[in-house]
């Protein structure tokens, strides 16, 4: 009997609404907010938005509308890849021969790298969305950026390759010789961009066919890990056949679990009438708070939700 005077006692001090029926639903609301822009602790202004409330809660967590806190996402959120970033640079030096240079990607590439497996693969060629360097030219040349996301296949790989072929010198001219630079593969989602490789970190194999009678031609790995292709220079009435494949990329979603509150009081914490967050970024934020009276008989709550507008 002593004990239930006391957890009576206690459900008193502590939601000031406890009756015969269980816990009550808690009077609690957000009556407005203030928008102030201030200097944080790094330095950075930011803008500082102070909530008021009204009424009374035991416990009170709050949904800021930010990434990883975002009450839309409170049972689960998947991070898709919006954009596949694709770039690098060109050189083209001497030769007379054209289309040399092809720039492929394959979603069934089996990673054996040689060429009876390269070929019985299915690469599409992308070199048209890129631009090419011009012969001689003094310095290489970004090929701009390009988003080749479309052509992910789901629960695939991709190879990212640059394929080269040197014609016999007779009939098609003198070979010409390409360098590439600066590659780089992104992947953005709602968290940013992450790079998925440079130049030097897509592992790439080399693999060339037909008779490469000079040392140092075909597709090479440079000191600087520029990916060089030239032809034969002794005899050049052989035809040779290059490529650079790079290692396997997985693009694929990311299970990025559910997002959090923010507790901002507890029950042994005194009562609210504010709180005030940072926010970074101007925009329009939708805020979620949920109010909680608990107590050995249950719980309950209340989802106040507010629409904050930073300029």
């Amino acid at each position: 009997m002593r004990f239930k005077y006391i957890i009576s006692a206690l459900c008193l001090v502590l939601f000031a609404s406890c009756d015969k029926d269980g816990i009550s639903e808690p009077a609690f609301n957000v009556t407005g907010y203030k928008v102030t822009p201030i200097v944080d602790s790094s330095g950075n202004t930011v803008n500082q938005v102070t909530f008021n409330f009204s009424g009374e809660a035991a416990v009170i967590s709050f949904y800021p509308g930010l990434m990883g806190n975002d009450y839309a996402y409170r049972e689960g959120r998947v991070l898709d890849v919006k954009a596949l970033l694709s770039s690098f640079s060109t050189t083209l030096n001497n030769g007379t021969q054209d289309n040399q240079l092809s720039v492929m990607v394959s979603s069934d590439f089996n990673g054996t790298y040689d060429i009876a497996n390269i070929r019985a693969a299915t690469w599409t060629d992308i070199t048209s969305r890129f631009v090419l360097n011009i012969r001689d030219a003094s310095a290489s040349l970004p090929s701009g950026t390009k988003d080749i996301k479309d052509l992910v296949v789901d629960g695939k790989p991709l190879y990212y390759a640059y394929r080269y072929i040197c014609k016999p010198q007779t009939a098609n001219g003198t070979n010409s010789t390409w360098r590439i630079r600066a590659f780089s593969l992104q992947s953005e989602t709602d968290l940013g961009i992450t790079s998925l490789a440079a130049l030097t970190t897509a592992d790439w194999k080399l693999v060339n066919e037909g008779t490469i009678v000079d040392a140092g031609r075909g597709a090479v790995i440079e000191s600087s890990g520029a990916i060089r292709f030239n032809g034969n220079h002794i005899n050049k009435e052989v035809l040779t056949e290059s490529w650079a494949i790079s290692k396997a990329f997985q693009i694929a979603e990311t299970d990025m679990g559910p997002d959090r509150a923010i507790a901002i009081k507890s029950v042994i914490n005194p009562q609210l009438s504010s709180y005030s967050f940072n926010y970074a970024t101007p925009g329009t934020y939708k805020v979620v708070f949920i109010a909680s009276n608990a107590s050995y008989e249950g719980q309950q709550s209340v989802v106040r939700e507010i629409d904050v507008v930073i300029p």
